[in-house]
Order: C-alpha cells, then structure tokens, then sequence
C-alpha cells in the first residue's frame, strides 16, 4: 500500500447530508468528530481497534457487500424475467419488508455516503461529514494522525 499516495480533498458540504444525529466523542481540543470508512475487499482495513479505543465511533462501508447481497439474491431465480420476479418477491415478504429495506440500506450505504461526500475513489477515510478526506490509506490510525496535523494547520 506504500505506493499508493494520500492527499485531504476539503468538499465543503454541510454537516447536515447525514439524517443521523448522535453524540460524538470529543478530542482534547473539544472538536467533535465522525470518521467513515468507504473500502472493498482488495483493500485491508487496519487500526480499527486502535482508533475505536480512543473513543473515536467508525463506520465502515464495504462496497462490495452491495455485490454479494444482489449475487444471493440472484441465486436460483428462474431465467424468465416474471418468474424470478415473483420469486425475489415471495423472498422479500418472507423475509419482511422492514427487514429487506434494512438490509438494502446497510449494504448500499457506502455508496450513498460516497456521492453525498463526492468521493470519487476509494478507499476513503471522511472525517466531520465530509469537510475532509484522507485518500489511499488503509491504517486508521495513519488517516487519524494525517487529518490530526491537518486539522492543527487549519482549524
């Protein structure tokens, strides 16, 4: 992963794109912060811990869950199109429609914060709602540490 280089992008949106609202912890500086994670499988997420242990919450979003979720979906459906329509229908009442939606939204999530945060390539570490991103690094507690000086030179 060495060669692959990091830069901060700052995307200026509003902390509001996110319709979550939930305590955040705070640095010693009294600056709160949200760190998410958009990343695939080709690419290991390391630091986890280390950063959840500081008390910091991470959100991560595989992008290839969206992959694997529609590649079940279609597993055993019928090549004509009406047949294996009613069949993902009969699925998705069986298995609730609160709980397909949920499980829609989970797994296309990292996609969905990607374009809000305009993110054009992964993997991603966005920190404060998208006011800055660390590009191509996979350790957290790297992508802390770089958005830690970022955040001293420019507060």
């Amino acid at each position: 992963m060495t060669s692959i280089k990091f830069m901060i992008i700052i995307t200026g949106l509003a902390a509001s794109v996110m319709t979550a609202v939930m305590p955040l912890p705070v640095w010693a500086d009294g600056h709160a912060i949200v760190v998410e994670v958009i990343h695939s499988d080709a690419f290991q997420l390391t630091g986890l811990d280390a950063v959840a242990g500081q008390g910091i919450e991470i959100k991560t979003y595989n992008l290839d869950d969206a992959e694997r979720l529609t590649a079940y979906l279609a597993t055993g459906l019928p090549p004509n199109q009406e047949q294996a329509k009613a069949a993902l229908e009969r699925r998705f009442k069986e298995q609730g429609m609160e709980a397909v939606q949920v499980q829609f939204t989970q797994v296309f999530q990292g996609q969905i914060a990607g374009v809000q945060y305009g993110v054009s390539r992964y993997p991603a570490v966005v920190f404060d709602r998208g006011k800055a991103v660390v590009f191509g690094v996979t350790d957290l507690n790297r992508a802390v540490a770089i958005y830690r000086d970022w955040r001293r030179n420019n507060p």
